[in-house]
């Protein structure tokens, strides 16, 4: 899985990076990859992946947010898609651990105190596997009657060596467990 963080600039997350090969036709990345950057989020109806959130017409917003775009082509399931989805939140859970901070995940969200620090999505493509996860910088441009926090109020203010951070543990995360799925035989 090859790794982009983006930090000479700024990238607005509106939901459509979670078409097959965003990371290819943006960046030149063909196969596997996540690209890791920072902006605002605000998807709109149309761009909404989660059937939940746009029959209750919930609002995905936040002014500053992490932002990690996965593409994976091995095997295109969304079994498979919501699963990788959740081992990567479980992982940046261990490493905001790692910051000091106690986390909570619920189905694919992290909590810290009860209040929402991400956001995320999974999703298949007719190529590929999809995710989104968003982490909030600042609670700030939150939908009314979110409860959130940032990584700011959590005293972690070296955002772009979060990005790094993490952007290294995910893809260490999924090249483990790719290797460990091609080691073993078949039972016979």
């Amino acid at each position: 899985m090859e790794l982009l963080i983006v930090k000479d600039r700024r990238i607005d997350y509106d939901g459509s990076a979670i078409g097959s090969h965003w990371a290819y036709r943006n960046f030149g990345i063909l196969g596997n990859s996540l690209v890791v950057f920072r902006g605002k989020c605000d998807v709109k109806v149309e761009e909404m992946i989660d059937i939940e959130d746009l029959r209750a017409s919930k609002e995905i917003r936040s002014d500053d947010m992490v932002h990690y775009i996965i593409e994976v082509f091995d095997l295109v399931n969304t079994l498979f898609a919501s699963t990788l989805q959740k081992l990567f939140i479980a992982r940046l859970c261990e490493v905001l651990g790692e910051y000091g901070v106690k986390t909570v995940r619920k189905g694919d969200d992290i909590y810290v105190n009860g209040r929402k620090l991400s956001i995320s999505i999974a999703t298949v493509s007719p190529v590929s596997v999809k995710i989104h996860i968003g982490i909030n910088v600042e609670a700030k441009g939150i939908p009314e009657g979110v409860e959130a926090i940032g990584l700011k109020e959590l005293r972690i203010t070296e955002v772009e060596e979060f990005m790094e951070r993490t952007g290294r543990a995910l893809v260490e995360e999924f090249k483990k467990v790719k290797k460990d799925s091609l080691k073993v035989r078949w039972a016979q």
